[in-house]
């Protein structure tokens, strides 16, 4: 049965949402509206369903209960949704409001070919008809947590319109909300401050070479005081916080476990110094348990703790973060495993299968950027979509993709790695070469297509195989001057056949990144490498790139440029700002 919504600028339809709708079912609902306007000129009427509004014509109702249907979403998790027929009318309707939101674009994407790209680049065909035929779909995603760590995929519609719930991004209630967490990172220096007890309790640190520490220092998770203290104050954020769902109770940055005698005894007995930590992080998720039967704890397998304590079952209640900053990205992990069982993708890949094994809430902590170099190009546009699968394969429930989160504008492909890592969150199985396509179409156009492929296939095809790492210069291996100088070509070409302002503007912000490549590997004696770092600064600051190394001053950071070839000089400019939570 074919249910025409528009035809020849008219429309028999009207949305509908419930008498008493949640904010983001109005939302979703006005979402609707707008966009079916946008793509035909057809404004189809909205209204809650209320007594003075009965029912006159065929209906799209937004979200479950209205006019007195319930929607059946099943087993579906609490983002998914539904979108269905029943006679003339069709229900698009979410496990939750966020979830509603979710469906109305995926509604959008399947009927009038709506995507959006970057925060400010969105597209959908324009349309004089639009018909359903008979449709019964159920949609949720892979992973319960979906956050791409860009600076770009902040922008809270972008989120909404991609299925993410990153706690980074600021998305209001009224839009879905996010997965809240109150702290992010690192929190036992927040826990059991050192400034306030260290003096008088050196005992609640950690004994490290023999030695009770006050800086660097991590808890001593055995100590009974600890727990207490610890309790209280994450009894306090709790409910002081009470929009937030997830609380930190996390080792700091660095080593320094504690190895006192009790300590040591559980760790020993495990395997693993993250014995003493999930005991202690398990102590308090079965205290506030049922006071706060919504809330979860979130704690790190990083560094000395990303070995799994075998035989330990981690509370339901808790999130455990592992980390994959050894690694390296140029071919997927399990591909690296097979061929080198020694190597650190390897025993990440084992790390993730123990901790999936005892953890129902497992997330990663997952890296897609250089951050010694932001401007260089990170060729994981195939291997992202495999690791992703391979996390879901192992029990994973949610995924961070880090990337450039400095405050300001970003090259090095970051808007494409944003919208892959936002589409691939929700679907790892959707056809990242399909993806990739719509992108560079969407962004540069069509027109610049055919340049612009080639360059991210060359690219990819340059890092297969090789070490693909966190911290490289533009003398990587997998940077030639070959590739250097066949990207110049494709970006010149590309700039001389684009045609909107909008994507020529996206093109010369990614042609900072050859241009860094090509002036950065040119010997320090040629008189034209300084000309070329100029006009490179002159092209940072005009798109408003504030950093081009992780948390560096950009003065600083060219000066280093200048300095030494391949920028490889480095500085002690480390600025530590805070993200907006």
């Amino acid at each position: 049965m074919e249910r025409v919504i528009i035809d020849g600028g008219k429309s028999r339809y009207h949305i509908v949402t419930s008498r008493v709708p949640h904010d983001a079912e109005t939302y979703a609902a006005s979402v609707l509206y707008e966009y079916l306007y946008k793509a035909t000129g057809v404004l189809v009427p909205m209204f809650s369903d209320v007594i003075r509004c009965p029912k006159r014509s065929p209906e799209i109702l937004i979200g479950s209960g209205v006019r007195g249907i319930t929607a059946d979403t099943g087993d579906i998790k609490d983002d998914g949704f539904v979108i269905k027929t029943a006679g003339e009318d069709i229900i698009i309707a979410g496990k939750t409001p966020r979830g509603t939101v979710y469906g109305v674009y995926s509604f959008l994407e399947r009927y009038i070919g709506f995507k959006c790209f970057t925060k400010d680049v969105e597209t959908f065909d324009c349309l004089d008809r639009i018909a359903v035929e008979d449709i019964s779909i159920s949609s949720e995603p892979a992973f319960e947590y979906r956050e791409v760590y860009f600076r770009q995929a902040f922008d809270p519609d972008f989120c909404i319109k991609n299925g993410l719930n990153s706690n980074l991004a600021p998305i209001p209630a009224e839009k879905g909300g996010k997965l809240k967490f109150f702290n992010f990172h690192h929190s036992f220096n927040e826990l059991v401050p050192p400034e306030e007890y260290y003096d008088e309790h050196p005992e609640y640190f950690s004994l490290a070479d023999g030695k009770r520490l006050k800086e660097d220092t991590q808890l001593c998770l055995s100590n009974g005081d600890v727990f207490k203290i610890a309790r209280r104050t994450l009894r306090k954020w709790i409910k002081e916080n009470p929009t937030c769902k997830v609380f930190s109770v996390a080792q700091n940055d660095w080593l320094n476990y504690c190895t006192c005698e009790n300590c040591r005894r559980l760790d020993d007995r495990y395997g693993t110094p993250a014995a003493s930590v999930i005991d202690f992080v398990n102590r308090l998720a079965y205290d506030i348990k049922d006071e706060f039967p919504d809330v979860l704890l979130h704690t790190f397998a990083y560094q000395y703790t990303k070995k799994a304590p075998i035989g330990m079952k981690v509370a339901d209640n808790v999130i455990v973060r592992l980390c994959n900053i050894e690694c390296s990205w140029g071919m997927p992990m399990d591909k690296q495993a097979a061929l080198d069982p020694a190597s650190d993708a390897a025993g990440f890949v084992k790390n993730i299968s123990d901790w999936g094994a005892m953890s129902r809430h497992l997330y990663i902590w997952d890296y897609a950027c250089n951050f010694s170099n932001y401007l260089l190009p990170f060729p994981n546009y195939r291997t992202m979509p495999r690791n992703l699968r391979l996390y879901k394969a192992y029990n994973v429930a949610g995924v961070l993709q880090q990337g450039n989160f400095s405050y300001g504008e970003a090259s090095g492909l970051a808007d494409l790695e944003s919208y892959l890592a936002a589409r691939l969150l929700w679907d790892p199985n959707r056809d990242e070469n399909r993806l990739i396509d719509e992108f560079l179409i969407g962004v540069y156009g069509r027109e610049c297509y055919p340049f612009m492929k080639e360059y991210v296939d060359m690219l990819c095809e340059a890092v297969d195989g090789r070490r693909l790492r966190l911290y490289q210069n533009t003398d990587a291996d997998y940077i030639t001057d070959e590739l250097v100088k066949r990207a110049e070509e494709l970006f010149s070409e590309a700039l001389s056949v684009v045609k909107s302002e909008k994507s020529r503007w996206y093109l010369r912000k990614e042609y900072l990144t050859v241009l860094f490549m090509k002036a950065a590997r040119m010997p320090l004696c040629d008189p034209e490498r300084s000309r070329l770092i100029d006009l490179l600064y002159s092209g940072v600051k005009e798109f408003g790139i504030t950093e081009i190394r992780e948390r560096r001053p950009l003065d600083i950071s060219f000066d280093n440029l200048r300095n030494s070839q391949y920028g490889t000089a480095r500085d002690n400019e480390y600025v530590l700002y805070y993200i907006m939570k």
